[in-house]
């Protein structure tokens, strides 16, 4: 279940937003559905086309009782049509898993409309123990959602490969948990994310905080989300003032550094 998640990228997700926000505008009403809606959600997401009109109202009747407007609904199918499948129940049992996690309300809606793939959640098994882990980590349940509007796949990585990523960031690159939490860091491989700080350290564009240091003091450092949520072109260019090729050039030889060094015939022979 975990790994057949797939979300959204922010830039189809602010398409999505304006789209759908004009669904509402056009009729002017934010809490009932009406055929105009129906007709041009269906032009974003023809997959809905297989749906009866009663189908439609019986989940908008389900998300709005549970306080999703009009225009959050319309998001979350347009997005994910496979839930307008799903029984009034089905649907009521994802929105309690999520519950659970103790967001609370403004900010889960906030959550499931960004990434509708979410309400896939079924069994509190699958959720609930991810969430506590990270939570472990981040110290609360908004920094928990705060990680998960940037970073939704964390739910679908192992605990090895999460804390992978976070000792490197706090041990190594010693960035406090409120600058990770605004970041897509954990989104990106953790070959990546170590090849682009050493790149900046190398180019004397990165210096680590000392241990002893003020966390609330100003650094020259940009900050993670400029490294780490943008793509490769902008960060070698707009981030680090270099080309591309560049870039690219240093990321093989870096992996080569990482690569294990084979043992000789020698070494065999000695052992």
């Amino acid at each position: 279940m975990l790994g057949k998640l797939s979300f959204v990228r922010k830039s189809n997700f602010k398409r999505l937003l304006s789209q759908t926000q004009s669904l509402v505008d056009k009729a002017d009403q934010r809490n009932s559905l009406t055929q105009s809606h129906i007709v041009e959600a269906t032009k974003l997401a023809p997959a809905l086309s297989i749906y009866t009109q009663d189908t439609w109202y019986r989940a908008h009747h389900v998300f709005q009782n549970h306080g999703l407007q009009t225009l959050n609904f319309l998001r979350i199918v347009t997005g994910n049509p496979s839930v307008l499948r799903r029984s009034p129940e089905d649907i009521i049992g994802s929105l309690e898993i999520w519950r659970a996690c103790q967001f609370g309300e403004r900010l889960l809606h906030l959550l499931l409309t960004k990434y509708p793939e979410l309400l896939d959640y079924r069994n509190a098994r699958d959720l609930l123990p991810q969430t506590a882990y990270l939570r472990s980590l981040v110290g609360t349940n908004k920094n928990v959602w705060k990680i998960l509007m940037n970073s939704p796949d964390l739910l679908a990585q192992s605990e090895h490969k999460i804390e992978q990523k976070f000792i490197y960031l706090t041990d190594t690159m010693r960035i406090e948990v409120p600058e990770i939490v605004k970041s897509a860091a954990f989104s990106m491989l953790f070959e990546e994310l170590c090849c682009r700080h050493a790149f900046l350290v190398r180019l004397g564009l990165f210096k680590p905080r000392a241990p002893k240091d003020n966390p609330d003091e100003p650094t020259t450092n940009n900050r993670l989300y400029q490294i780490t949520d943008t793509s490769e072109k902008s960060f070698a260019t707009k981030i680090c003032h270099v080309t591309l090729t560049e870039y690219e050039t240093f990321k093989e030889l870096f992996a080569r550094e990482k690569e294990p060094i084979p043992l000789s015939s020698n070494d065999i022979d000695e052992d």
